[in-house]
């Protein structure tokens, strides 16, 4: 039988967020205002046109026809007053989209009716409307959908499983946001859902927090691994049995909006994308029109980075433009080690029953290793999304060089995952960075993440991930306000920084890149070849900008904005005790790789396995 089924609502309001950033949602110099009876009003000026091609309001043709059975789409709008609307195609060229005005139509109506448009048959990148008013217009409801046969739609339970570390002024609200926004809808997704808060801090008070479709779980703190494979344990045993377990971050801002599109989609699923990971997009919490990141990839050369990357003159990917929402909503050229990050990935069960669950890996890298194991593809989609804090200055030595160095080896010689990439390269790269710069306690950080990978799997099954990240808390830097380094040190106050480009390195001829590489900037050779002085450099963990430090006996690494930094010292008697070490590891490394893989390997159905999760959990608790 043939029914009518929603695909995605049309949002007028969503939070302060429509109202901070309205070309999120609407393109209009008039804000879209709330109605005496909770509807949306759009004014009550003469020909004035609202644009809905936007990042969330726009559909996205191309992807619904590519991944789902959907091949016909229809407007449903509930309004009062007298307008006219169009609908509107977008089709992808070489340079932008080609608008094209598929069909129009004027109302007049003195009091709510309902307003159906099908959409003719097209391969737009984009079907969207525009809205022009002649008076007050209020608007009850949009949506798109599709007409399809009812035996097509998939049976799909959705389990959300988040995990949090003592964060409740994010989570709590994100729980109450599920509770009324998603559960409480009259959509079918309210009565398809479950919510699964893992709390590792044990701090949430799970009777007032929990209720029908919503459970709080206490967890020893196993960090971000540990806390979603019991998020994953938790969908495969619940009753009914989830059919997708979706992994969300705690610290972050979500729109009811985003979960119900992820039920819509996964409900009408081809085969050939049942197994494909859902990855949603991370937006800044702190400039919420900027894209930062939907699926991720690990270099060659042991690093990761964003799958679909800035250009060298972009500064920020924005989507209030359609250029920016085209751009995020195109899929780049294919690169193999593609994953989707934790902070919004939905996985089909099928998925983990068949590839098992996570590595113990605590936190960093568990993402990228179980996306290159277990997805069969992924589906990204503009408005499957939230916000997260950005990364800038987030830089930590005990994760950024322990745990990312520590848990990419182990994923690799575990799961086989990434086959061609030399982790090695990364490796010697950020040691290196971290001596020429007086990191010290960074290069100690990398050195320690080799040295426990060389311990083999015995070591993951028994550490207590939480004691060694505080343990490994005392080498992180801290960032101070510049006005008390300015105390510590005078010459801080006359040292300038260039916030507009903090990453250019200039140029250096061969004389200066062989002394540089001689000499560790001033650490090895005769002392009196370095200059002294203080240098400044940009605080992200992974610069090196060596006419700026060259031969300094101090550096100020300072954060993006200029406000904070850290003043490192430099230390030729620890350079020569962490060089030494490093070159002794080099050399352990290459001559017990094949060893090391093995037991690593050999470790992996044991590591994988729901039995071994629940005895690591409960003996992660034990004091």
């Amino acid at each position: 039988m043939q029914i009518d089924y929603r695909l995605s609502n049309v949002i007028f309001f969503d939070g302060t967020r429509s109202d901070e950033f309205p070309e999120l949602y609407v393109r209009k110099s008039e804000r879209v205002q709330h109605a005496d009876d909770g509807a949306s009003s759009l004014g009550d000026t003469t020909c004035t046109t609202y644009d809905f091609a936007t990042y969330f309001n726009a559909l996205s043709w191309e992807k619904w026809r590519t991944y789902t059975r959907v091949d016909n789409a229809h407007l449903h709008v509930e309004a009062r007053g007298k307008f006219s609307i169009a609908l509107v195609a977008y089709e992808r060229t070489m340079v932008r989209p080609k608008r094209v005005v598929l069909e129009s139509k004027t109302c007049d109506f003195a009091s709510y009716e309902t307003l159906d448009l099908s959409y003719p048959s097209t391969d737009a990148l984009f079907l969207t409307f525009e809205l022009t008013t002649y008076g007050k217009v209020d608007v009850r409801e949009a949506y798109y959908y599709t007409r399809i046969d009812d035996a097509l739609i998939r049976n799909v339970e959705l389990s959300v499983a988040t995990t949090t570390f003592c964060k409740e002024d994010y989570v709590i609200p994100n729980i109450e946001l599920f509770r009324t926004g998603v559960l409480g809808c009259d959509e079918p997704v309210a009565k398809h859902l479950t919510l699964h808060v893992i709390d590792n801090g044990r701090t949430l008070d799970a009777a007032r927090l929990e209720g029908p479709g919503i459970f709080v779980h206490p967890n020893p703190n196993v960090g971000g691994a540990g806390g979603f494979t019991r998020g994953m344990i938790e969908a495969m045993e619940q009753e009914p049995k989830a059919t997708h377990v979706l992994l969300m971050d705690d610290d972050v801002q979500i729109s009811p909006e985003s979960l119900k599109r992820t039920y819509n989609l996964l409900t009408l699923v081809r085969d050939e994308y049942r197994d494909a990971f859902v990855s949603g997009a991370m937006l800044s919490f702190e400039q919420q029109d900027e894209f930062h990141e939907d699926t991720g990839w690990v270099r060659p050369d042991g690093t990761y980075a964003a799958y679909k990357e800035r250009g060298e003159d972009e500064e920020r990917y924005v989507i209030t433009t359609l250029e920016g929402i085209t751009h995020v909503e195109t899929d780049a050229p294919h690169h193999e080690n593609r994953y989707a990050g934790w902070w919004y990935c939905c996985i089909p069960i099928t998925c983990i029953e068949r590839s098992g669950l996570p590595l113990p890996m605590f936190i960093r890298g568990d993402d990228a290793e179980y996306g290159n194991r277990a997805a069969r593809g992924f589906i990204t989609m503009n408005g499957i999304c939230l916000w997260h804090m950005t990364f800038f200055d987030k830089f930590s030595a005990s994760l950024d060089r322990y745990q990312f160095q520590r848990n990419s080896f182990i994923a690799q010689a575990t799961t086989g995952v990434y086959p061609h990439v030399d982790f090695m390269i990364n490796f010697h790269y950020v040691v290196l960075l971290d001596l020429k710069t007086f990191n010290y306690d960074g290069a100690e950080m990398s050195l320690r993440a080799l040295e426990d990978f060389l311990k083999g799997p015995d070591f993951i099954k028994h550490v207590k991930g939480a004691d060694l990240m505080r343990e490994h808390g005392k080498f992180n830097e801290k960032l101070v306000p510049i006005e008390e380094l300015e105390r510590e040190e005078p010459a801080v106050a006359f040292a300038s920084f260039n916030t507009n480009d903090p990453y250019d390195t200039g140029e250096r001829n061969i004389v200066t890149k062989l002394l540089d590489f001689g000499s560790y900037n001033g650490q090895r050779g005769p002392a009196k070849l370095a200059p002294g002085g203080l240098g400044v450099m940009p605080y992200n963990g992974w610069f090196y900008p060596p006419n700026d430090i060259r031969g300094k006996d101090m550096l100020l690494a300072v954060s993006r904005d200029g406000r904070h930094g850290v003043l490192r010292r430099k230390d030729r008697a620890r350079f020569e005790q962490l060089f030494r070490r490093y070159k002794a590891l080099r050399k352990e490394f290459d001559k017990r790789h094949d060893e090391v893989y093995a037991q690593w390997a050999a470790a992996r159905e044991e590591l994988t396995s729901v039995e071994f999760w629940k005895w690591y959990l409960e003996d992660q608790a034990s004091s």
